[in-house]
């Protein structure tokens, strides 16, 4: 879709090497979230006065955001090297992510743009520590450059772990995808590893602290677990749309539709009858130029008077069929998919190989059989 037509993800900054970056409304609860928490810890200081105290923990979210965004811009700018298609950032309430449009990607090229992220972060910590090295800084040009060195070594080290939806879990999709030839594999492979960083993370923000009778930091523990939460749910997506991904070659019109013969649309009710009669099955009606156009209603059907079945066309009784609703029997998951975003209508017309109308599927057991799901 293009950008005319699909919502904005947020608040448009503008354009960093060309690619839109936007601002997120849920960036602005982490922003509140970072604010409070480290406003409170320095406040704690008696050096610091607690409204500088406040200001520096809004300034180390704005820290955290730049840090995101280069980050962000670091995969937008790499994929551009690549070619791939329609790039936009967004900052968000758990960073932020890079979006593309659709296109095939290839296990170097995805693990090349994955890691440029990570690698970015590690950049920048490095220059933010040779600038600490300056004389004569001050405090909180100091404070904030320390922050800027921890935030950006926490986000690239964090990012480069090897398991989706983190960077790093390109270098698991990337092996098992070159190795089985499936990118859905490894993407199943890299998301179950991502469940186990999950586990690692509540394990070592929550459960750790308890069991040595320490008190965890309180943006320490929210941050652990709004982390968890959000990849546990990250990964369940994934491994969703995998499993669905993988299963399309397997769906195949002819094996879901219903059996269903044409007649042309000048018929009227007495002939559908007869055919009915003769052949059973749906009757799909066809226009002059042989275009299915429409599906005898099986209700309106039966309030036909059969003495009168002669005078009443067979348009009459019928639900019409969109435009081009019509599928090959041999068509697969990945065409199926195909028709429902760009023919508007719930049923297709199916045709055998030598264009002659076949039977009737209804979207709704296209989407079970793709999805799993009972229609």
């Amino acid at each position: 879709m293009s950008e005319v037509t699909e919502k904005a993800p947020g608040l448009k900054l503008g354009r960093i090497g060309g690619v839109p970056v936007y601002l997120s409304n849920s960036w602005f609860i982490i922003t509140a979230v970072i604010t409070v928490a480290i406003g409170i810890q320095l406040s704690n200081n008696a050096l610091i006065p607690p409204l500088v105290a406040y200001l520096l923990g809004f300034a180390c979210a704005v820290v955290i955001a730049l840090a995101v965004l280069v980050h962000e811009v670091a995969h937008a700018l790499t994929a551009r090297a690549f070619k791939w298609p329609d790039a936009h950032i967004v900052l968000t309430l758990m960073g932020g992510h890079t979006q593309f449009g659709s296109f095939k990607a290839k296990p170097g090229a995805s693990l090349a743009v994955a890691m440029a992220g990570p690698l970015s972060n590690f950049v920048l910590a490095g220059l933010a520590w040779l600038a600490l090295q300056l004389p004569e800084l001050g405090l909180y040009p100091g404070l904030l450059l320390n922050f800027f060195v921890y935030a950006n070594l926490l986000l690239g080290a964090f990012n480069a772990l090897p398991g989706l939806p983190l960077d790093g879990g390109r270098l698991v999709e990337s092996a098992v995808w070159k190795l089985t030839g499936s990118q859905f594999k490894g993407t199943i492979a890299a998301s179950w590893a991502g469940r186990l960083i999950v586990i690692g993370v509540l394990i070592w923000f929550v459960v750790v602290p308890f069991l040595k009778g320490e008190r965890p930091e309180l943006l320490t523990m929210v941050v652990g677990v709004m982390v968890a939460v959000f990849m546990w749910q990250a990964t369940t997506a994934l491994i969703n749309h995998a499993k669905m991904m993988l299963n399309l070659p397997k769906v195949i019109a002819g094996d879901l539709m219903s059996p269903a013969s044409a007649m042309m649309s000048v018929a009227t009710v007495a002939d559908v009858l007869t055919r009915r009669q003769n052949r059973g099955g749906h009757i799909i009606l066809i226009d002059p130029q042989g275009m299915p156009c429409g599906v005898v209603d099986e209700q309106a059907l039966s309030r036909v008077d059969p003495a009168g079945a002669g005078q009443v066309s067979a348009l009459a009784v019928s639900r019409a069929l969109g435009h081009g609703a019509v599928v090959a029997q041999d068509s697969d998951g990945r065409q199926l998919i195909d028709y429902l975003a760009s023919v508007s209508s719930a049923e297709y017309a199916v045709i055998d190989s030598r264009g002659t109308v076949v039977g009737l599927l209804h979207q709704r057991k296209i989407i079970a059989a793709v999805t799993g799901r009972k229609a």
